[in-house]
């Protein structure tokens, strides 16, 4: 998967930007995390001593730090998003130069729909998808820097919220993320069916219309359209099996026991409530952040079908190289 990427970049350009911009962007979600989590537990100690002075200052700092970020990231991001948009429209045209240096045999062996697939779904993957690298980069941060601040507060509330973590990314990971890739191949060669199906009904639309033949070619589209819904339905369907793994199992019932566990602490005085609210905030940034990365992952294995279609198509020798 790094080697597809990296050959990816390589074609792109840009490669130190990109991974540049990626590193500015992976700490907001993180940020956000921490000045909660901060807000929570200043504001609810404050409240517990009757401290309006702390209480005032700690939602001060809460407005002044989220404005902050919100300026940081809106800053990076529109630095980022054109970046991205000219790398995919860098890629669609040395991907179809790639392409017109082909024979008339070669390009003909692969149906039309299939190209047309690789100019368009096949770019879009790496660069246009709501979760993938970026969003990867940035759930790893956050798990980390939360899973040490989350230690620190309390080794006991981090094993407890590990407990719960934990099987679901396995579970995730075998129930899903396993059969992504080969679902979403699917999706392409249906897409690709589809597309050539289109194409055959514009273009042969006076024979079709001349033979009778409407039907016949509008039964073939509405037949590949089908394929593509089913398999889609099936990603879906996947989809919804790892949500409710999140929040079934692991979610709720992570937070009921941890609120079962930490009230005998409280009792005893050995942790306060502003102390548990800001653990309960990084328990929320390590939950969020695995299921961000779960889906990233679930995102990045189902879009290597096309990123290895794409690196295939542009590794692959034309007469040119060859003579």
């Amino acid at each position: 998967m790094i080697s597809e990427m990296k050959n990816l970049l390589k074609i792109t350009g840009g490669g130190l930007r990109f991974i540049t911009l990626l590193v500015l962007r992976s700490p907001v979600d993180l940020l956000m995390t921490v000045i909660q989590a901060v807000f929570l537990q200043n504001a609810f100690n404050a409240v517990g001593h009757n401290d309006t002075g702390l209480l005032t200052a700690a939602c001060i700092a809460f407005v002044v730090a989220c404005l902050c970020i919100f300026l940081y990231n809106g800053t990076v991001w529109s630095v980022y998003a054109p970046f991205v948009v000219r790398m995919e429209s860098r890629l669609r045209i040395k991907l179809f130069d790639k392409i017109t240096k082909f024979s008339c045999k070669r390009i003909g062996e692969t149906p039309q729909g299939e190209w047309i697939t690789r100019l368009n779904t096949d770019i879009q993957m790496p660069f246009s998808q709501p979760n993938h690298l970026p969003h990867a980069v940035n759930s790893v941060l956050r798990i980390i820097v939360s899973s040490v601040i989350l230690w620190r507060i309390n080794p006991a509330v981090f094993g407890w919220v590990t407990l719960f973590i934990v099987p679901h990314i396995i579970c995730s990971q075998l129930l899903v993320a396993r059969v992504m890739p080969k679902l979403n191949k699917k999706v392409l060669e249906a897409t690709d069916g589809a597309t050539s199906e289109m194409t055959a009904f514009i273009t042969c639309a006076d024979t079709a219309l001349l033979y009778d033949a409407q039907d016949y070619l509008m039964g073939r589209f509405e037949k590949s359209s089908l394929d593509i819904m089913r398999t889609k339905m099936r990603i879906w369907k996947k989809n919804a099996l790892n949500a409710a793994i999140a929040v079934l199992p692991f979610g709720l019932s992570g937070y009921l026991v941890l609120l079962i566990v930490s009230s005998g602490w409280i009792t005893n005085g050995s942790m306060a409530f502003g102390d548990l609210a800001g653990a309960f905030q990084y328990r929320i940034g390590l939950l969020i952040g695995s299921n961000m990365l779960i889906n990233c992952m679930i995102s990045i294995q189902a879009s290597m079908a096309g990123i290895r279609r794409i690196n295939g198509t542009m590794l692959e020798k034309t007469e040119e190289a060859n003579g």
